[in-house]
């Protein structure tokens, strides 16, 4: 039986409504955004859900927020340039080749390591997920992802057909930080196995790491297997 599809949140709804009016100028740097109470009455909504998508809006950088005298539209402060860590994902969902494997979903409980890394307590039940992502019915990458049930509850009940699970995440509970790191590995026999790699096709692969955050919070963290011929780091020059 099919899903029905996914309907974003009332919070989310606000967030959008006053993201666009932002970003099309309509309210344009310094000018005042409604209040908590008045954008629960507009939605029908309660106080704390405007609360919500105001605070997250400030979370993002694109309101300040002072006691008593309101929220406003703040100027996006200039970021030094960075090296791109391209989403090797994009290419195949931009050319609509892009599918996946679900190997495996779970609540398992927080070995230290995670544990650490999420900022949760040892044993906590977190949820796990195993997942090759292709690409044209090809193995691009090997993923596993341990994210916080308390950020995402309905994690177990996605089927994944046409979204990734960073995507869903991304749309759930958007990231406000994310934490890098790259590494070169030598594959483990069921990695291989897993990305279809023979030792001539490809010798070693990149691990990428990621750690996403909310507030205050550990959404998720992520570690990829990308076999090198697969990945790219930077602006596509040549």
């Amino acid at each position: 039986m099919p899903k029905e599809p996914l309907k974003l949140p009332q919070y989310a709804l606000i967030k959008q409504y006053l993201q666009g009016q932002i970003e099309s100028g309509e309210r344009p740097v310094g000018s005042r955004i409604q209040s908590e109470n008045e954008l629960a009455t507009l939605f029908s909504v309660s106080r704390m859900t405007a609360r919500r998508a105001l605070q997250e809006l400030a979370d993002e950088g694109l309101l300040s927020r002072a006691a008593g005298s309101g929220s406003f539209v703040t100027k996006p402060e200039p970021q030094a340039p960075q090296l791109e860590i391209l989403d090797p994902l994009e290419r195949a969902h931009e050319a609509g080749t892009y599918s996946n494997r679900l190997l495996s979903m779970e609540s398992i409980a927080a070995h230290s390591q995670i544990a650490e890394l999420m900022h949760l307590s040892h044993g906590q039940t977190i949820y796990q997920l195993i997942m090759v992502h292709l690409e044209q019915g090809q193995p691009l990458l090997l993923q596993q992802l341990w994210v916080n049930p308390g950020l995402a509850p309905a994690l177990p009940k996605q089927t994944f057909n046409k979204i990734t699970p960073d995507a869903y995440l991304g749309w759930l509970a958007p990231s406000t930080s994310v934490d890098h790191q790259l590494m070169a590995i030598t594959p483990s026999a069921s990695q291989r196995r897993e990305l279809a790699l023979t030792e001539e096709s490809s010798p070693a692969c990149i691990q990428l790491n990621r750690r996403c955050w909310r507030p205050q919070q550990v959404l998720s963290v992520s570690q990829s297997i990308i076999p090198t011929a697969r990945y790219k780091l930077g602006q596509n020059l040549l």
